[in-house]
């Protein structure tokens, strides 16, 4: 499916905003090859200048502007072990299947490869109205994933969470213009509302989303070597008895 439609109103722009900003904060320490991203939110072409890679592709499941690669995301025509960095926006909760997607995302890495995936937030005010509006908000989603549940997917992966973070703290409304600022022909919100949503700016419950970053993993093989077991010797077809046999 295409970008929600809400993505392109002052909610959804202000929101885009913030996570261009993550993104890039996130993919400014991971560089190599290959950089993929898997689904799409928003433009397809947002975060791809800020990959610090050599080359860059976006993987959708319909053709589309900026889409270079059309295929399912639980099934991806790239090579294993062939990746540097995955960014998965807003994709575990679009994808119909996202344990499936985590485990392409495993093949497709190579050893010390990295993940950024960005999702909702489900225990912050955003989750409290997906839910109490029979999870219809916001528009596009299939689920929301907590945090939790994502490190536990990713450790089961071998894969090691190296940053969580949370952000955009806006209320759960969709605005034509920017979310702080009164729309055209609306009253402007009570101040105690505003100073409360500033009081609460940089608390976990009121963040709308969150992102992380994890590396996969990378074991090295130690040979194992095997003492070899003293033979016993045949002597006059007796069995010449070892020490350990005479004691």
């Amino acid at each position: 499916m295409g970008a929600p439609r809400w993505l392109a109103g002052g909610t959804g722009a202000a929101l885009l905003h913030e996570e261009v900003r993550q993104v890039a904060d996130a993919l400014d320490s991971v560089f190599g090859d290959e950089f993929v991203q898997l689904g799409q939110w928003g433009d397809a072409g947002l975060f791809r200048p800020y990959a610090r890679t050599r080359r860059q592709a976006v993987v959708g499941p319909r053709p589309g502007p900026g889409v270079d690669i059309v295929g399912e995301l639980d099934d991806l025509c790239i090579g294993g072990d062939c990746v540097d960095a995955v960014l998965l926006p807003h994709t575990l909760e679009t994808a119909a299947d996202p344990h499936a997607v985590l485990r392409e995302v495993d093949r497709i890495l190579r050893p010390d490869g990295h993940v950024v995936i960005v999702g909702f937030n489900p225990l912050g005010w955003w989750g409290a109205r997906h839910y109490a509006t029979r999870r219809a908000f916001p528009d596009g989603l299939q689920r929301m994933v907590a945090d939790y549940r994502v490190r536990d997917w990713l450790r089961l992966l071998n894969f090691r969470v190296q940053r969580a973070d949370f952000y955009f703290f806006a209320p759960p409304l969709y605005r034509p213009g920017p979310w702080c600022e009164p729309a055209a022909g609306q009253e402007p919100p009570p101040p105690g509302l505003r100073g409360l949503a500033t009081r609460f700016a940089h608390w976990q419950g009121f963040a709308a989303c969150y992102l992380l970053v994890a590396r996969k993993e990378m074991f090295s093989m130690t040979p194992v070597r095997f003492e070899r077991r003293r033979q016993a010797r045949l002597v006059a077809g007796l069995v010449n008895p070892t020490t350990r046999n005479a004691a």
